[in-house]
């Protein structure tokens, strides 16, 4: 029993990895759907099954951060990658016209800017284990919701046309917000229950409404919007999160 958890974790890692090598070869978008689905799954029960084994311990703790830099540090970093072009790498330098720059663009630099994702999420990560108030209320955007945003970008980019989603500016762009939103001191709100009371849980149970609804329409495409207004309302509501934090201490 004590080495469930563990072992819960090591798949979330295992998923993450094989999401990575089929980003790399372009796979079809819907094994990597499911193989990020499983991680976060995962990456959801070995916490809990720690709890319920009572087994949680550093070393737990440093192989689940382990994990998740690969499952939601490399693998949003290669999406973003691919979106800017990296996955026509080689192409586009075959037919290099003069040293780095195709068609006004400095093609060995731009895609790899896409890594600065991976680079963060690993900050991140660092800082929420030293930081023992993000058991309450995050500060900055949790990994597997930034990495949720990364991919519901890249689907929509394989999936649809947007135009905004082939502008290179607007892609590095969403890297810096991604990066910032990473590393932020922004309070947002942690989806755990104090109990199943409305009065008690309001703003959760709120958001959660919210992402039904938008899922049921707008399937993966909602996600971006989700993710924003889970900011918004992180923000509107900051006092609140804080104090109800401080409150749980």
């Amino acid at each position: 029993m004590k080495h469930i958890p563990n072992t819960l974790t090591l798949a979330n890692l295992l998923c993450g990895s094989v999401a990575c090598i089929l980003t790399i070869i372009k796979a079809p978008i819907n094994y990597i759907l499911i193989l990020l689905l499983c991680s976060l799954i995962f990456d959801f029960f070995d916490g809990f099954a720690a709890r319920l084994t009572k087994v949680s311990g550093p070393f737990g703790k440093e192989l689940d951060s382990l994990a998740d830099v690969v499952t939601f540090g490399v693998l949003p970093g290669l999406l973003m990658f691919t979106m800017l072009g990296g996955d026509d790498f080689y192409t586009r330098l075959n037919n290099l016209t003069s040293g780095f720059v195709y068609n006004g663009y400095i093609i060995g630099l731009f895609p790899f800017f896409g890594l600065l994702i991976t680079l963060f999420s690993a900050i991140r990560l660092a800082k929420f284990n030293l930081d023992e108030d993000q058991s309450y209320y995050f500060k900055g955007l949790p990994t597997p919701a930034n990495t949720l945003f990364i991919f519901s970008l890249y689907y929509i980019h394989q999936n649809h046309s947007f135009s905004l989603l082939n502008n290179i500016w607007f892609l590095l762009f969403i890297t810096a917000l991604s990066c910032y939103l990473l590393v932020s001191n922004i309070p947002l709100l942690a989806l755990k229950f104090k109990n199943l009371k409305w009065k008690d849980n309001s703003l959760i149970f709120s958001f959660l409404i919210i992402c039904l609804i938008l899922l049921i329409f707008l399937k993966i495409s909602a996600i971006p919007i989700l993710i924003l207004i889970y900011i918004l309302l992180s923000i509107i509501f900051r006092k609140k999160i804080i104090s109800d934090g401080t409150k749980t201490t």
